[in-house]
């Protein structure tokens, strides 16, 4: 089948090579223009564009659905269009203007986690299932009949890249087998329902600060969430820090910390207070609940990933200290 691509991320770039690898002919890739980005905000070319041009497929970037990409739609010839993580939402005059099927790839179990961060959403609600989902699009964003589903399991280490990386190893062969069966007439969708609905939403600032007043859980989430970008983050010395990697300290090494907090001159200690860091231990935070989070990985501002043995060496972090 003939095939338009719609994408602009990178996970969009391995469903882009899938398809160039399929039995099916990629016609056009369309994805949006180039942005600035770095701490320099260099202008640098899409993932997509880039790939596309790598392998020799007809691109054009879009900025708004104007006049002019309406007439581009309308003169390639297509069958099926394939969205993922394209990150605009279309038009509805855009599905009359061509008879041809609309499906998007979206990483998460529909109708849970609708939306443009699935795999934030299920890390920072602590889903232990993952999967993805191939629905028809339609002007209702992720509301479409689906074609198919693949689960599979999210680990308490799965962080924001690792989930995306099993996102992309389940859901680009799924992709491919639906557009073989669209090909030959032998697969209908099949409506979402409402059972567990929820929406995820776009990432803000704010999001990325830790809470150091909720549970011990909740926190390594947020870590999970956001690495190893942008990063979850907190304040020491008033140096932001990024914490990378992290976990529930739990019983009964917890509880030996935390008694021996009584003993310390100046508690009652506040919630993001310093209870050990050494080479051994890790960074050992003290959060809501009175329970206790164990840093592992951290990035301080400007500075490279490393390990919080190295940070506790290089930045002399004690206990006593406090994460803000």
């Amino acid at each position: 089948m003939k095939i338009i691509f719609f994408g602009s991320s990178n996970i969009s770039v391995p469903f882009l090579e899938g398809l160039y690898k399929s039995n099916h002919n990629i016609v056009l890739v369309v994805t949006t223009v180039d942005r600035p980005s770095g701490r320099g905000r260099k202008i640098t070319d899409n993932v997509v564009k880039s790939k596309a041009s790598e392998l020799g497929l007809s691109f054009t970037q879009v900025d708004k659905f104007d006049s002019d990409f309406f007439d581009k739609i309308k003169e390639a010839d297509f069958d099926v269009a394939v969205v993922v993580s394209f990150g605009r939402i279309f038009p509805e005059e855009i599905f009359d203007l061509k008879q041809a099927k609309w499906i998007n790839v979206h990483p998460s179990l529909l109708p849970g986690h609708r939306g443009p961060n699935p795999i934030v959403a299920a890390l920072l609600s602590g889903d232990s299932t993952g999967g993805v989902s191939i629905i028809e699009v339609k002007p209702e964003v992720d509301a479409g009949d689906i074609y198919a589903q693949v689960k599979f399991g999210i680990d308490e280490d799965d962080n924001r890249a690792s989930l995306e990386k099993k996102s992309i190893a389940f859901g680009v062969p799924v992709l491919i087998k639906v557009l073989d069966l669209i090909e030959s007439n032998v697969i209908k969708p099949y409506p979402q329902g409402e059972n567990n609905l929820s929406y995820s939403y776009k990432i803000k600032k704010e999001d990325l600060k830790i809470n150091w007043e909720n549970s011990a859980e909740e926190i390594v989430n947020r870590v999970r969430a956001f690495s190893p970008e942008p990063g979850a983050y907190c304040i020491w010395n008033g140096m932001r820090v990024k914490i990378l990697k992290a976990e529930v300290l739990k019983e009964p090494l917890a509880d030996s910390y935390l008694s021996g907090l009584k003993t310390y001159e100046t508690c009652p200690c506040s919630n993001g207070f310093i209870i050990k860091a050494d080479r051994e231990n890790g960074i050992l935070v003290r959060c809501n609940k009175n329970e206790i989070v164990r840093v592992t990985v951290v990035q301080p501002e400007g500075k490279r990933i490393m390990p919080a043995a190295n940070f506790i060496n290089g930045y002399r972090i004690k206990t006593g200290d406090t994460f803000e």
